[in-house]
């Protein structure tokens, strides 16, 4: 029975198999890989862009900072201050949604990337978390002050109207407009109804801007009230995440510690081996020495 070498047959089989599926493998490492690029590039993009919103926010604390720190008693922009204090609460607590958003992106690529990529993830996250925190804090500062000043513009402004309705009172009672004249004896009833009705309507119209002056203050001081209290909110969460976020770091930390002591163990262990090759090279010198003599000894001796 004859037999045929089929060897190169089979090479070519196996080859052309290996052409076939190298490309499949290799197109499944190249998606894998944009998409881990893809994934870091979003981040990135949403981490500048926080970044830059909170920055704007800034500026606009700044500008509502130098509004709430006027202490004039009627030109105090109310309604720049409110615009501006909407704005900012506005943008906190879009910020803080949108760093946890941030952050589930980071917990969601952690698996694919490196622990170098892992660790600059989360240093970047607790630096945002930190900045918003600084920044809300800063907010809650100008809102106390804020508050402060305009119960004491309002208890000023209690004060000068109290003092000018006295003196109106005071002016008015006064003994030289009861001098009795002898062409007003006639008219008396009459002059005195059409005297004391605009005085009347002036002291009601004075007291009615009080009190909405009253009312104004009152319920603005309400509003920023529930603003504080809404950042105490914001700031309960921004601990929550930044608890997580520590116990990340954490983790990276002992990561780290761990490799440390490894590259240690490493370097100690190099030089145990330096120390024994250096040993066994002087006693290959020294047996080599012993050997030449003998050596030169023999050739003297022959």
């Amino acid at each position: 029975m004859s037999r045929r070498d089929r060897t190169r047959e089979f090479q070519l089989t196996v080859g052309s198999l290996q052409s076939r599926l190298a490309p499949r493998h290799n197109f499944a490492a190249t998606d894998n890989h944009q998409q881990l690029h893809a994934r870091h590039a979003q981040f990135n993009q949403r981490a500048s862009a926080i970044a830059r919103d909170i920055q704007v926010t800034a500026e606009r604390l700044e500008k509502l900072g130098a509004l709430a720190k006027r202490k004039t008693l009627f030109d105090d922009r109310s309604v720049e201050i409110n615009e501006l204090t909407h704005m900012i609460k506005r943008d906190i607590a879009g910020l803080n949604g949108q760093i946890a958003g941030l952050q589930q992106l980071r917990a969601g690529a952690d698996g694919a990337g490196s622990k170098q990529a892992v660790e600059h993830s989360s240093n970047i996250v607790v630096m945002l978390q930190s900045r918003l925190a600084n920044t809300s804090m800063a907010f809650k500062d100008v809102l106390e002050v804020r508050t402060e000043n305009m119960r004491t513009s309002r208890d000023r402004r209690q004060q000068l109207l109290g003092a000018d309705s006295n003196d109106a009172s005071a002016f008015s009672a006064s003994p030289l407009y009861s001098v009795d004249r002898p062409s007003e004896r006639q008219s008396e009833t009459s002059d005195t109804v059409a005297i004391e009705m605009p005085m009347q309507s002036q002291q009601l119209e004075m007291v009615a801007r009080q009190d909405e002056y009253i009312e104004g203050r009152a319920t603005a001081i309400e509003s920023i009230e529930s603003t504080i209290a809404e950042l105490g909110g914001i700031f309960q969460q921004l601990a929550h995440m930044v608890a997580e976020q520590r116990d990340t770091v954490q983790r990276i930390e002992a990561n780290v510690d761990d490799m440390s002591a490894n590259i240690s163990g490493a370097q100690r262990e190099l030089l145990k081996l330096y120390a024994n090759v250096t040993s066994n090279r002087w006693l290959m010198i020294r047996i080599f020495i012993v050997l030449m003599v003998f050596f030169f000894l023999f050739v003297t001796v022959m």
